[in-house]
């Protein structure tokens, strides 16, 4: 079984849940932080099996899953490479985010890198246009209080959205 969500819903309980029962989950990665020109995630070697990160001037340090790494700051004040790794004072070595799921988000990164990993997200595209377009016209927030309501008002704007295609298209 496949499951295909949105960014957000795979750190989701019930996503997990479905995970430990074997279900695939096709999704995007969590994209990477930009660093403002300093290095960034991606150019420092995770192992997850030894549990190090390398940072590109060859400094290792322990890793543990959702904890931040720190290297070491005597290492980074002498280290090249410094003034393109960090902005941090001379007294702080550079840290290193790993997230809690980051054997997933690697797996996720690589399938987006792939060739069917690509034609899964050109397909999903047509569907976020279809999703936003419906929050734009719905609003950001729930109207009523109570499930039931909400359901429905749902509903009813994705009708009218409906109707929108088939008059568009009937015009043309």
């Amino acid at each position: 079984m496949k499951l295909h969500v949105d960014r957000a819903y795979v750190g989701a309980e019930y996503t997990r849940g479905l995970l430990t029962q074997g279900t695939e989950l096709i999704s995007k990665a969590r994209g990477l932080a930009a660093n403002d020109g300093y290095f960034d995630k991606s150019d420092f070697k995770i192992d997850l099996r030894a549990k190090t990160a390398t940072c590109p001037a060859g400094q290792s340090v322990p890793i543990t899953l959702g904890q931040v790494a720190r290297f070491n700051p005597e290492t980074c004040a002498a280290c090249p490479l410094r003034v393109i790794c960090t902005s941090a004072a001379a007294s702080h070595g550079r840290t290193l985010s790993i997230a809690a799921d980051e054997p997933l988000q690697r797996r996720l990164r690589k399938l987006s890198d792939s060739r069917s990993g690509r034609a899964w997200q050109r397909a999903r595209v047509a569907i976020e246009h279809r999703l936003a377009h419906h929050a734009q016209k719905q609003g950001r927030f729930a109207r009523y209080r109570g499930l039931r309501k909400n359901l429905l008002d749902s509903r009813r704007h994705a009708a009218v959205l409906n109707l929108e295609v088939l008059h568009a298209r009937q015009a043309a």
